[in-house]
């Protein structure tokens, strides 16, 4: 699984494509909690659930999950837009995301991503991210540092398109608009 920060980046990358202008903070971290929520199922390990659907790469990472984490955070953040496509289509974008960045992840579990209507689990035949150590020791930090930067270099520079490319339009334009002085 990619780390916390990719998984956040992203999230934050889809809140940028969907919005016009500045998101709202809310917004933010609603899609942040979104993209990242899913990994919650990680602590199933030290449980009996296991060796269940509800494990990780499990039904957390489905698109059901994904709607009902999209519903959740409009319900908390967007209540008065609750119509506002726009909102949700960002909420459930954000949430899946976390699906895909896991399958483009090399090591681990596929994602069942169709759970409860199937229980194959699917990887991307190309995987240029490596799972994120939990252990800070040793070996395994030289390994986070190398997740890291497959994640600077696979999700950081879509990120910064995302951002800097609505941006940058947005200063062309007000640069063409501007009154001849």
């Amino acid at each position: 699984m990619p780390s916390i920060f990719g998984h956040t980046l992203a999230g934050l990358a889809v809140s940028a494509a969907f919005t016009q202008g500045k998101p709202p903070r809310r917004m933010w971290l609603l899609v942040t909690a979104c993209a990242v929520a899913p990994d919650l199922d990680w602590f199933t390990r030290f449980t009996p659930l296991a060796e269940s659907h509800l494990a990780h790469r499990g039904l957390s990472h489905s698109l059901v999950a994904a709607a009902m984490l999209a519903a959740a955070a409009m319900l908390v953040g967007f209540r008065s837009q609750l119509r506002s496509g726009r909102h949700w289509g960002c909420m459930t974008t954000a949430a899946f995301s976390h699906s895909l960045l896991d399958a483009c992840t090399f090591g681990g579990t596929g994602v069942a991503m169709f759970l409860p209507f199937s229980e194959a689990r699917y990887v991307c035949a190309w995987q240029p991210l490596f799972v994120s150590p939990i252990p800070l020791s040793g070996k395994l930090l030289d390994w986070l540092l190398f997740s890291l930067s497959t994640e600077a270099v696979w999700i950081g520079i879509p990120a910064l398109l995302a951002f800097g490319v609505p941006w940058a339009l947005r200063r062309v334009r007000m640069w063409r608009e501007r009154p001849e002085a």
